[in-house]
């Protein structure tokens, strides 16, 4: 059964020409129209009738690859909220592909589909085998995240880096030297937001003079409790970045007898409004969500119209919420 990129070789015209001559969705030339055609009608091509319909009803589809994993936290969930109802503002659809970052044959399959115009890719790896794969599948696309070298790539990030150092500064300036950082198991996998913060963390307690201790474990409560266990004599705060393990360390603190933030400060990378539900509630630095995923969403769609953006890298600052989990040591 011929596809999409068989017209397009037959014709000489990129896949994404050939979406667009037959859906109408961009201006195409008559005389490229017409070897599209021509070549749709040689090869006995047949366009997916559902992206038909649905192209027909909106502007176009839009794809978020959000990788599962061992499922989603409330935070996750609202970057996929916030990501549909961008795409939804601005005439598109959104479909969710919720495959792994490395299972590549799905989301060749799924591109293969011809349904989407355009694709978020979300918890991007260091060295992210998706990007390849798109640009040798003719695939426009935006990371929410960045590789280890981002050059000449269109992405939305939040600035890990300067998130970990003011994470630091703010425990400093408050009197804490002995920090231990909790993180999840997967720097293996080269996670990009994990990765910065710990190098930065490293850096900044070096030159702040603070004692860093590194726990990572699974997304999980457990994770939590055994780093509560871990914990030396001198550690007087913890600066997490793993959800789960943010609740499970309270709560073993609290079984233990160990009152936050009186005996133990805690300070959470990447929490949502969640935290506030805690008690007692954290101090969080949070991802600014809706805007990351607005301009992921934004930039996207400049592409698939034909309007790409200059220099298409955005690199937003997470918010400091002061709550009641961290105290000052006089």
């Amino acid at each position: 059964m011929a596809t999409r990129d068989d017209v397009a070789r037959l014709a000489g015209v990129s896949s994404s020409t050939v979406s667009y001559a037959i859906s109408g969705r961009r201006r195409i030339s008559d005389a490229t129209k017409e070897r599209v055609f021509a070549a749709v009608r040689e090869l006995g091509y047949t366009p997916n009738a559902f992206a038909r319909g649905l192209a027909g009803a909106r502007k176009g589809i839009l794809a978020l690859n959000y990788p599962l994993r061992d499922g989603w936290s409330p935070m996750e969930v609202r970057y996929i909220e916030t990501a549909t109802a961008a795409a939804h503002a601005s005439g598109f659809h959104l479909l969710l592909w919720p495959n792994a970052a490395n299972d590549l044959t799905t989301l060749t399959e799924l591109i293969a589909q011809q349904l989407v115009d355009g694709v978020v890719a979300m918890e991007v790896e260091w060295d992210d085998p998706r990007i390849a794969l798109f640009r040798e599948l003719d695939v426009r696309f935006v990371l929410l995240g960045r590789t280890a070298d981002p050059s000449g790539l269109a992405y939305v990030d939040t600035d890990f880096r300067a998130t970990a150092r003011t994470a630091l500064e703010y425990l400093v300036d408050r009197g804490h030297r002995d920090v231990m950082f909790l993180g999840e198991a997967r720097f293996d996998e080269g996670h990009g937001p994990m990765v910065r913060t710990l190098a930065e963390l490293e850096e900044s307690a070096r030159r702040f003079g603070v004692t860093l201790h590194t726990f990572n474990g699974p997304r999980s409560y457990r994770t939590g409790k055994d780093a509560l266990r871990k914990l030396g004599p001198a550690t007087t705060a913890v600066v997490s970045f793993n959800e789960r393990a943010t609740i499970g360390l309270i709560h073993a603190a609290q079984l233990a007898g160990r009152r936050i933030p009186d005996q133990l400060s805690v300070l959470s990378i990447g929490m949502g409004e969640d935290a506030a539900e805690l008690d007692p509630p954290v101090t969080t630095l949070t991802p600014p969500v809706a805007e990351l995923t607005e301009a992921a969403i934004r930039l996207l769609i400049a592409d698939v119209e034909g309007h790409p953006v200059g220099r298409p890298e955005v690199l937003l600052d997470a918010r400091l919420v002061e709550r009641a989990s961290v105290r000052t040591i006089e």
